[in-house]
């Protein structure tokens, strides 16, 4: 039955007919294992005095003399800080195709893409030892969003979301007594709208008759 014809099945289905467009984004990933350690640092510091006016004299002002100076107290100070043991990365590509839906009769075909924003990177990380040695696989898992502005003939904006699914990368590291912290970026290389052209049906190919000969040996 033709999908024209007057059926409980087709009541309420929109069909859309005319060339398919694709939305296109390819994205760039790169993530980083490193090994770290918590540690202590101590660092100099320098006390900042309020100035009170007439209390720090320029050159050539009334009440300078050559050779003043003016000391500031030094102290050292304890502070938490992160020892970088051992670090990697991994980049690799990602290529995300969304067909174009219209979402209602108002709504115009994409002609041009504005903006390319990634958002809501989710990255978890973990050690999986091996065993022997002091070595490790370091495992990345992380999904994002791709948020995708484009413009229709008529200048109006839409925006749409496309979704990374779950990637993964690794590497292997050495951890040694640190612990790993997973940095992922993301950044959008390109984007594209085109339409597919799906050739016509060519002509069966020719038929070409196949001839055997047989031979028997008595």
């Amino acid at each position: 039955m033709p999908f024209t014809a007057p059926s409980v099945a087709n009541k309420g289905n929109l069909f859309r007919i005319g060339p398919r467009i694709d939305i296109q984004v390819a994205v760039g990933e790169l993530v980083t294992f490193n090994i770290l350690q918590d540690t202590l640092m101590l660092i100099p510091a320098r006390e900042l005095q309020p100035v009170r006016p007439g209390q720090l004299l320029v050159p050539g002002w009334p009440g300078w003399q050559e050779g003043a100076r003016q000391t500031f107290p030094y102290r050292v100070e304890l502070i938490a800080a992160k020892r970088v043991l051992a670090s990697t990365w991994r980049a690799d590509d990602n290529f995300l195709v969304r067909p174009y839906i219209p979402t209602g009769p108002a709504t115009g075909v994409p002609v041009k893409i504005l903006t390319c924003t990634i958002k809501n990177i989710v990255p978890q990380g973990r050690l999986l030892p091996l065993s022997p040695g002091d070595q490790a696989i370091a495992v990345a898992c992380y999904s994002y969003e791709v948020e995708v502005v484009y413009a229709d003939r008529a200048g109006r904006t839409f925006t749409l979301i496309l979704q990374s699914g779950p990637r993964r990368q690794q590497a292997v590291v050495y951890p040694a007594s640190g612990y790993l912290e997973v940095n992922v970026t993301i950044q959008c290389l390109g984007s594209r709208i085109i339409s597919p052209v799906v050739p016509p049906p060519g002509p069966p190919p020719p038929y070409k008759p196949l001839r055997l000969w047989l031979e028997t040996r008595v």
